[in-house]
């Protein structure tokens, strides 16, 4: 890197388009591979591992998110936000991330040897020791990996995403034909982010760590309230697993991770095309109004896409989860379908701490955040005991509060966003989802009474309930159906007429 400023600062919309659907292209390609691999070992892990053995595992791979969340947002995010950086920067922000991994290494460990085991038990406190040094590795690659997305290349931050994957699924299945439980999935998730960070340094090698008092100032400025609210997303969307890990038995808590998976998280399989390009994307606008009006469209799309999944998710819960699965998680099924609904909740929400970071507010979100998670904890830990059914309605109305009030505190008292968007951006997929349910409904149980096999009652619902919904938006939803079709020849571009021209025709259009 050289020593001068670094003028990539602002781009112009064109530049900032092409850059998106480039990333859109790299990302979504990433993603398929992705979700093939991860799919693909999700289901050898549940029919190898016992429900007992994701519960054991809950606690120590929530590590994984925080020791992104603590070391990126901290030190990595700073770099991606700011207009110019210097090799100062770069070398302030390395030396900060590596001692943040070591030191928060230590006290991972320190609290699995001591207290932990009061709270999750034996098992997962002795695991936490082992998951500890994930946030060396995470520290390892933050800044490497803030280079690569200040630089818009998603490409390689896709490849690597893959390769690390791969391996993931690879340690884990191997040590569960091997016979481990819950230590498969926590030595796995310990592989995939040695792998995360190690290709990440050798994609983009970062200066040697250096202390420079005043650009590690001015990267903190930033990063701090960043990772706080980093934090505190996270521990909002995990509070809920850590509580039911603590209150509910190891069997329980895998069974509400599996329905927590496939109803909240497993939305986010998509919506992380969404956040991965968001943040480097939206910090790259030359202004609010800018901003908001790729926030805008992008969230139409994302409820558009994701809204009708979810809703046929929930039609063929009651096959698709112990047909998949195995039948030992069909207890999971009416969780599944009531947190689908927090899915589509977060779905609409998604990107909104990108579009307040990108914007330069951290300290608001972070605020907005801790509030929230108050929230979570307090509901969370009263509906536990209740069960997991009860517990998945409390999600749903936690899901419900958050909208309001983003829409109503966040985007119009930070940003100046009215209310009234929030009906602009859901409206043609709630509509198109509802009409997708009054078909899809009748149609399982016409296949289910008439005696169909498990596939061909997820495929025909899928199929009729998906053809209702495309009906719905290109009839009479038509701009964002546009907008769905632009989006695919973006990303998929199809032959151009010229190039579908006959050797001898192409000659005289170049002659």
């Amino acid at each position: 890197m050289d020593r001068g400023p670094d003028t990539q600062g602002e781009l112009s919309s064109s530049q900032l388009k092409d850059a998106a659907v480039s990333g859109i292209r790299w990302t979504t390609a990433a993603r398929v591979g992705s979700e093939v691999v991860t799919f693909c070992s999700a289901v050898v892990m549940a029919r190898l591992v016992p429900p007992s053995g994701f519960g054991q595992a809950l606690v120590p791979t929530i590590l994984l998110t925080l020791a992104v969340i603590l070391t990126f947002e901290g030190y990595g995010s700073a770099l991606v936000q700011r207009k110019t950086i210097e090799r100062e920067h770069v070398e302030a922000a390395l030396l900060a991330s590596l001692l943040t991994g070591l030191v928060l290494t230590l006290v991972a460990a320190a609290i699995g040897a001591t207290i932990a085991g009061q709270f999750i038990g034996a098992t997962s406190a002795e695991l936490m020791i082992v998951m500890s040094p994930v946030f060396i590795f995470a520290g390892l690659g933050a800044v490497s990996r803030g280079l690569l997305w200040r630089k818009l290349d998603f490409r390689l931050v896709s490849l690597i995403e893959v390769a690390a994957l791969t391996v993931t699924a690879a340690v884990g299945i191997s040590l569960a034909v091997a016979g481990l439980d819950a230590e498969a999935i926590v030595l796995a998730a310990l592989a995939g982010a040695a792998a995360t960070s190690l290709l990440l340094v050798a994609a983009a090698p970062p200066p040697l760590p250096r202390w420079h008092h005043r650009e590690l100032r001015e990267v903190l400025r930033f990063g701090l309230p960043a990772s706080g609210a980093g934090l505190t997303y996270v521990a909002i969307t995990n509070s809920t697993l850590a509580i039911v890990a603590v209150r509910l038995s190891a069997t329980q808590a895998g069974l509400f991770w599996r329905s927590f998976q496939l109803g909240v998280i497993y939305q986010e399989k998509i919506s992380g095309i969404m956040l991965r390009l968001a943040f480097p994307v939206y910090s790259r606008t030359t202004d609010l109004v800018e901003l908001l009006r790729f926030h805008e469209r992008a969230t139409r799309i994302h409820a558009a896409v994701l809204l009708p999944l979810l809703s046929i998710l929930i039609v063929t819960a009651p096959e698709l989860v112990p047909w998949v699965f195995g039948p030992q998680w069909a207890p999971a099924v009416a969780p599944v379908q009531i947190l689908a609904v927090a899915g589509m909740i977060a779905a609409v929400l998604t990107g909104y701490p990108q579009i307040m970071l990108a914007a330069g507010r951290p300290r608001p979100l972070l605020i907005f955040n801790i509030g929230l998670l108050s929230l979570y904890i307090v509901v969370s830990w009263l509906a536990a005991p209740y069960g997991i059914t009860t517990l998945a309605f409390a999600v749903v109305g936690i899901h419900i509060v958050l909208l309001v009030a983003v829409y109503a505190g966040l985007f119009r008292g930070v940003l100046g966003i009215p209310v009234r968007r929030l009906i602009t951006d859901v409206f043609p997929a709630v509509v198109g989802s509802a009409v997708l349910l009054a078909v899809a409904l009748p149609v399982a149980d016409l296949l289910r009474s008439g005696g169909a096999p498990t596939f061909f009652i997820v495929a025909g619902t899928a199929l009729s309930g998906g053809l209702v919904y495309v009906a719905t938006l290109s009839t009479f939803f038509h701009p964002i159906w546009e907008d769905l079709l632009a989006l695919i020849r973006r990303v998929l571009p199809l032959p151009s007429p010229r190039r579908l021209a006959l050797p001898e025709e192409q000659m005289t259009h170049d002659a």
